[in-house]
């Protein structure tokens, strides 16, 4: 192993997050506060042996650096520039010189100055000549007559709104959901079934521009109450993408969707669904009321991020 032994006595003791895989929950309470080398090595190689990328997110600064040297590799100067040089090092090694598809080891992107592997889009999304998205130009609301009649009206009616300003928002957390959705022409019905027709629920979710200029999700979205039926709610989802506007100087609140995306349940969408979601406070201040909230990692293993940053491989956009 090329990392120095004090490094891996450092990884072996952090902590597991709430949204790492389930079979490494309880890893550092069952290990004692001291490990020896070999116990240390064991100890981050079961937790990031095929995860390069949970690995090199973290190392610091100067772990980053160390590693280079071993790796008789230069160091730039950014930190989120070594982890990128690092994978691409590590990536080569494991394929061994090999022609690799993407689906098979896919490259990650950088948010937030660490890397993210984007998984390939498996629902439909529109089209768009550039990736990553534009922000869209403003567009004059054209919410149908009535409520859509099939999936495909459905659609036509979210490709509509893409564009469409949402106005100011007040203090109600809820209101770009809610007029997101009658954009689409589907009244809020507050039943607990899905919204449109009992078939597809609809859900705004926060994204915004990284300094790297790809599209993140900013929030975990609200998903349901703690015991209304979560899952069914999930089943199939058409996702809003929605992102706050800078109008400079000027204090607007104001929003505008960049995109949607369909997203059919199958085995894979439930395990992640399973992984991420969690619950907290849903309310004012002081609130006893839970909601459930999905985390935005979801949206990289799910395919979304993969839809508004581009998609290097396949195309499963709307031809329209």
């Amino acid at each position: 192993m090329l990392l120095l032994p004090e490094v891996v006595r450092r990884l072996s003791t952090l902590r597991v997050g709430r949204f790492e895989s389930p079979g490494l929950l309880g890893m550092t309470a069952s290990v004692p506060r001291v490990l020896d080398n070999e116990e240390a090595i064991a100890h981050v190689i079961a937790r990031w042996g095929d995860d390069l990328c949970g690995l090199l997110n973290a190392l610091t600064r100067d772990e980053l650096d160390a590693l280079a040297k071993e790796m008789r590799l230069e160091s730039p100067t950014g930190a989120w520039e070594l982890r990128t040089q690092l994978w691409d090092a590590g990536a080569a090694l494991e394929r061994a010189g090999a022609a690799v598809n993407l689906r098979i080891q896919p490259a990650p992107i950088v948010l937030g100055g660490h890397l993210v592997v984007q998984a390939l889009p498996r629902g439909l999304f529109p089209p768009s000549p550039v990736f990553p998205r534009p922000l869209p130009e403003p567009a004059a609301p054209r919410p149908p007559i009535e409520e859509p009649e099939t999936v495909d009206d459905l659609l036509a009616a979210a490709d509509a709104a893409i564009g469409v300003r949402l106005g100011p928002r007040g203090r109600d957390k809820g209101a770009w959901g809610i007029r997101a959705q009658a954009l689409l022409g589907v009244p809020d019905t507050g039943s607990d079934e899905p919204d449109w027709r009992g078939d597809v629920e609809i859900k705004t979710v926060p994204v915004a521009r990284d300094p790297s200029g790809l599209w993140r999700v900013v929030e975990d979205p609200a998903i349901a109450m703690v015991g209304d039926g979560v899952f069914a709610k999930l089943q199939r989802t058409l996702w809003l993408a929605r992102a706050t506007l800078d109008h400079g100087d000027a204090v607007v609140d104001d929003a505008t969707i960049v995109s949607w995306y369909l997203l059919d349940w199958d085995a894979d969408v439930a395990r992640l669904a399973r992984r991420y979601l969690h619950d907290r406070p849903k309310g004012p201040a002081g609130t006893l009321a839970r909601g459930k909230y999905l985390g935005k990692r979801f949206f990289a293993d799910c395919g979304l991020l993969a839809t508004l940053n581009g998609n290097p491989e396949g195309d499963n956009s709307r031809d329209h």
